[in-house]
């Protein structure tokens, strides 16, 4: 008994159980770590898990979307050996032909993180592979690899329309969500579990004679009522009933959610109504801001200038005409600092004038 130890399941963000971890026999990832805990670590990472698919029939092999500062759409291919190899996860570019310090050139694969660079430092990383996957994906999206060719068409596809759609506009270094990067597939057609088909008629048909059969046939009510006492009529009968009564609840669903669009629709509508009143008027008084800004004419500051001087101009002249016999100290303190001030008002007007 004791306090837990660090480094287990609930280390990682997005992670929501805390399973007790022990030595996985044969492996070189730390103790702390079991597979499960490494695979889960990323696939509830909070950044990665909307942007991942698995891509392998067993859970070797996934696929990760992110887009780069540069604009540009690319995947990153995680393969994480089984338990019994000593291997540390093998990440790569797939699509691309790109140049980067952190790719080998021929390959495509992730060469230059630390942790995932051999075996040794692997074990002595002590990391879950989220972690490793997202310090290599933010990475590649805060620098971006110079692109030379892409070589998938649906890769090509996906960055045509990242180029051209909302995601060009995603300003977070989030990678973007698998399926608003990707064409999503074609939905497979429902499975729909027939009965077998009969080896052999029923026996009230077995016995009856030509004429008796012929007479079923022109007879509606005949007809319908064998037909009903069949039992392979009446298995599919049931499923005919069970997939009409899921159709009406999926209808009803999408009625339901149809009237929450609408409402939602008529909200973005006046917000947007909105916002563009609210923009007509932030110009207006952006204009009216700039009007208050603007500098003055030339001939107006000219004016003001000559003004001002002859004041200043008019006042020390007063001021000496007033002294006589005084303190010729207070006269000074008086009369100097407007005659400057009146010089400095005309040396501005000369250099305005010189200027225009």
């Amino acid at each position: 008994k004791g306090s837990r130890r660090p480094g287990i399941a609930g280390d990682y963000p997005g992670a929501t159980t805390h399973r007790k971890a022990h030595t996985i026999q044969g492996s070189i990832r730390p103790p702390e770590f079991t597979r499960e805990q490494h695979i889960d670590s990323y696939f509830q990472d909070a950044i990665l898990k909307k942007s991942t698919r698995k891509v392998s029939v067993d859970d070797s092999t996934y696929d990760t979307v992110f887009q780069t500062t540069a604009g540009d759409a690319l995947i990153l291919r995680v393969y994480f050996p089984p338990p019994s190899s000593v291997r540390p996860p093998q990440m790569t570019l797939v699509g691309v032909k790109a140049v980067h310090n952190w790719l080998d050139r021929s390959t495509m694969r992730v060469t230059g993180y630390q942790s995932i660079q051999n075996d040794m430092a692997w074990k002595h990383a002590r990391v879950l592979l989220g972690q490793a996957v997202r310090e290599v994906v933010t990475h590649l999206q805060l620098n971006p690899p110079d692109i030379i060719d892409v070589v998938d068409p649906g890769l090509a596809k996906m960055q045509s329309n990242l180029r051209t759609g909302p995601m060009n506009n995603n300003t977070n270094n989030n990678p973007p969500a698998y399926n608003t990067c990707t064409t999503p597939p074609t939905p497979p057609p429902p499975v729909v579990n027939m009965p077998s088909i009969p080896s052999q008629f029923p026996d009230e048909l077995e016995v009856k004679t030509r004429d008796e059969l012929h007479e079923i046939l022109n007879n509606e009510l005949e007809f319908l009522k064998l037909l009903q006492s069949i039992p392979v009529h009446q298995e599919i009968q049931l499923q005919r009933d069970s997939i009409l009564d899921e159709n009406a609840k999926i209808s009803t669903s999408v009625l339901e959610r149809s009237e929450e669009y609408t409402l939602l629709h008529g909200r973005v509508t006046d917000l947007k109504e909105s916002l563009s009143t609210k923009l007509q008027q932030f110009s207006e008084w952006q204009q009216q801001q700039d009007e208050f800004l603007k500098p003055p004419a030339s001939s107006i500051v000219i004016k003001e200038l000559n003004r001002v001087r002859k004041e200043a101009y008019r006042k020390s002249e007063q001021i000496a005409a007033d002294w006589t016999d005084g303190n010729i100290e207070e006269f000074c303190k008086e009369f100097i600092p407007l005659r400057h001030t009146m010089h400095r008002r005309a040396a501005k007007v000369e250099r305005l004038n010189f200027q225009h």
